[in-house]
């Protein structure tokens, strides 16, 4: 009996204590959550189309190619958080602005977002400061030290060479002709930019003081003038939350969930391409598939909004594919806003603008064919780095202008003129004997300045301009003449003062230009609309075969006027330079030869701010 109760003890007990055990072998089985985080890049530039040069498409990285990238990540489920390495940055405050805008929107979501430098200066640290924290390597620095605009003044190495400016504007502030024709800046000059750099210090504080709870908007300015900060200085000040090297900060975020598997891995898209083998015909065929990668086919929408970029220095028609830098010419743009224009399916049109501007001429045609458009369908500005001079013409014609509150804009104005290299023709021992008929036929001449004559020619030519100039923007933006003379006279301006005065609409980017051409089309929040980009980007040999078609006969200076340009684009020591390269390339289609435009609406120097 004794042994029967022990027994029945015995499996009553194991009876209770199995299910525990139980439990335990199944609890030791199961995995632990997964906790993923993304390592994302943002470095370099970020252009708004990618360069379509002689060996095809360039790996420039687009503004829209990280926007889609950046939704993706901010939509997906499975990610909790985004390490962004930021580093080498390189772009404009209005692009900067852009990018800060988006990454804002990651707060919305659940996702944590950490800011990694190795150092940073201005720009890398406003991307940072949009994150939850911010992450600086231990032996780093950060190089905050306010902004700084740097103008470049040639009149001493022209003297040097003996070569005369002879130049004029249209404008109190238009100040083009400066850097010519003075070796420092006028009360005008200064007193616009100034005003320029003030602006967008004050909004470069404003920026820190709104992403910094640990920073008041009265204390900034003095944070700022006792940079640079080493890290340890960074961390004290409040600047940045932590100081890793990013093999700590992984392990940090390891440590801070114990009871999850953290995993940080780089996003799928980031795989790195194989190098073709150049010793083999395979490896000549993969590299040239890589330069001309096939055009995606777009299925066709009943409701689509036109998307047409005009990027870069606005030039006469050139017909040549040989050129490398990005140009805006009239016969490119009449082809994208005719399409517009012609496709019933198009019910709305952006022209997102990015440049200094050019030939008043063909600033004159572009903006004809946009002021058609607008009478047609809603034409929507989006205003990247800047939009400035002819930049501001072309967009004068639209129903509405965006703007980013540091994009310049505006420097309603003309000069004109050209180079008189008498002097180093003479220097070199060159000379001329001209034969003239007709009272200015020299006008044009490189061996000499303008007569009296000239000069009145010149001067009328110019003023004529510059009221058809003024008359244009007053239409379009509902003013007066002398509303808009007051604020022209060439001074530039940020989108934010651009605003209060009513040279643009709207501040924001591309995504609320797309917004507003979405509403004004009559399309519903909701709606599915598609986009179709202008102009198309067509593989080189596509341009060649076009090229050869269109060709008609073109008198001797016209040929000649092509073939130096041919060259420069491409001539490897030029592309070396970079964008001062593409600078020459415009003066010389501007300034540089007889048939050349001479009255231009341009910023022809860069305001380099730093």
């Amino acid at each position: 009996m004794k042994l029967l109760q022990t027994c029945t003890f015995l499996l009553t007990l194991l009876l209770l204590v199995s299910p525990v055990f139980a439990e335990e072998k199944v609890a030791e089985e199961t995995p632990p959550p997964t906790k993923k985080y993304v390592e994302f890049t943002l470095s370099g530039t970020y252009a708004d189309t990618k360069t379509v040069s002689t060996f095809g498409t360039s790996s420039t990285k687009t503004l829209r190619g990280l926007f889609k990238k950046l939704d993706a990540l901010k939509t997906d489920d499975e990610i909790a958080g985004v390490i962004f390495k930021i580093e080498g940055v390189s772009i404009g405050w209005a692009v900067l602005q852009e990018i800060r805008t988006k990454l804002n929107e990651f707060h919305e979501t659940e996702k944590e977002t950490i800011g990694y430098l190795e150092s940073g200066g201005n720009a890398e640290y406003l991307l940072a400061a949009t994150m939850d924290r911010i992450v600086l390597m231990p032996t780093g620095s950060l190089n905050l030290t306010g902004l700084r605009a740097e103008v470049i003044f040639y009149k001493g190495l022209l003297d040097k060479l003996d070569i005369e400016a002879d130049m004029l504007a249209m404008g109190k502030y238009k100040s083009g002709v400066e850097p010519y024709m003075r070796d420092g800046m006028s009360d005008e000059f200064r007193e616009s930019m100034t005003a320029l750099l003030d602006d967008l210090y004050t909004q470069f504080l404003n920026h820190i003081a709104e992403n910094r709870d640990s920073i008041t908007e009265a204390s900034v300015a003095n944070l700022i003038n006792s940079g640079p900060f080493t890290a340890e200085e960074a961390e004290q000040k409040k600047l940045v939350d932590a100081l890793q090297y990013y093999d700590e900060l992984v392990a940090s975020l390891k440590a801070a969930s114990p009871d999850e598997d953290v995993q940080v891995a780089k996003p799928g898209y980031e795989r790195k391409r194989k190098v073709p083998d150049m010793n083999s015909f395979a490896g000549l065929m993969q590299l040239f598939s890589i330069l001309n990668p096939p055009q995606r086919a777009q299925a066709a929408s009943e409701n689509q909004i036109a998307l047409i970029y005009a990027s870069g220095p606005i030039l006469p028609d050139i017909d040549s594919p040989f050129i490398s830098m990005s140009a805006i010419t009239p016969k490119e743009l009449k082809k994208a806003f005719e399409k517009t224009r012609t496709d019933d399916s198009v019910q709305a049109v952006v022209l997102r603008i990015d440049s200094p501007g050019g030939s008043a001429l063909a600033s004159d045609l572009i903006w004809r064919e946009v002021m058609l458009t607008q009478r047609e369908k809603p034409v929507v500005v989006s205003m990247g780095n800047v939009a400035a001079s002819g930049g501001y013409y072309i967009a004068m014609a639209a129903g509405t202008i965006v703007a980013h509150p540091s994009t310049l804009t505006g420097s309603i104005g003309v000069f004109g003129g050209k180079l008189n290299l008498k002097g180093l023709y003479n220097k070199a021992g060159l000379t001329k004997e001209i034969i003239a008929h007709g009272q200015n036929a020299t006008l044009y001449s490189d061996y000499g300045g303008f007569t009296p004559t000239e000069r009145e020619r010149v001067e009328k030519m110019m003023k004529t301009v510059y009221e058809n100039f003024v008359s244009k923007a007053a239409t379009g933006r509902n003013k007066s003449f002398d509303e808009i003379d007051e604020i022209a006279q060439g001074r530039v301006w940020t989108g934010k003062q651009a605003k209060e005065i009513g040279l643009v609409d709207e501040i924001g980017g591309l995504d609320t230009a797309l917004s507003i051409a979405k509403k004004q089309a009559g399309f519903a929040e909701e709606d599915e609309v598609g986009l179709i980009v202008l102009p198309k980007q067509r593989p080189f040999f596509e341009q060649i075969l076009e090229q050869m078609i269109e060709d008609t006969e073109s008198s001797i200076r016209r040929g000649w006027v092509t073939q130096p340009l041919q060259f420069t684009a491409n001539h490897p020591v030029l592309s070396m330079l970079g964008t001062p390269s593409q600078h020459i390339i415009t003066w010389l289609s501007l300034f540089g030869f007889e048939d050349g435009t001479q009255i231009v609406t341009i910023l022809p120097y860069d305001i380099l701010i730093r």
